[in-house]
């Protein structure tokens, strides 16, 4: 999955070492080498890395149980946020969810991640609920988001 600047491809297991330097630097509460291990091995996972030209941009985990997905983790390497870089692995994912007859993709966001939100409201994901005191560090609700992916095809 080529855009011009970065390939969209499987995450491998050789690509650990930069997911997990992104997470330490990207994240306030960053997964463990164990939980990325876990997604890498998990039935349903899906994995997926952006690849710049000097390595890894970001990354997105998925599981999937026809006919839904759902995202569980995108993450976007600090320098290069505000670049359009996680709307196109987000873009490209659930086309290509849609394509293989998924009809909806759900996540949960930090009801304070205003950059994230604006990008769900972008490519059609809509508030279907609210977990009250979800998240920690700091305590936060998260919000329940759902996509039709029946459009995208």
């Amino acid at each position: 999955m080529q855009n011009g600047w970065s390939e969209i491809r499987p995450v491998r297991p050789a690509d650990l070492e930069a997911i997990l330097a992104i997470e330490q630097a990207a994240m306030a509460s960053p997964w463990s080498v164990g939980m990325v291990q876990a997604e890498l091995n998990a039935e349903g996972g899906v994995g997926l890395v952006l690849e710049g030209v000097a390595g890894l941009n970001g990354y997105a985990f998925f599981r999937i149980c026809p006919p839904e997905s759902e995202l569980l983790h995108l993450v976007v390497a600090p320098q290069q946020r505000r670049r359009g870089q996680g709307e196109v692995l987000l873009r490209t994912a659930l086309a290509h969810f849609a394509e293989q007859g998924y009809a909806t993709c759900l996540l949960e966001v930090r009801a304070s991640n205003t950059a994230a939100l604006g990008l769900y409201a972008k490519l059609g994901f809509r508030q279907v609920g609210r977990r009250k005191g979800y998240y920690r560090q700091p305590d936060e609700d998260a919000l329940l988001l759902n996509c039709n992916l029946t459009h995208w095809t």
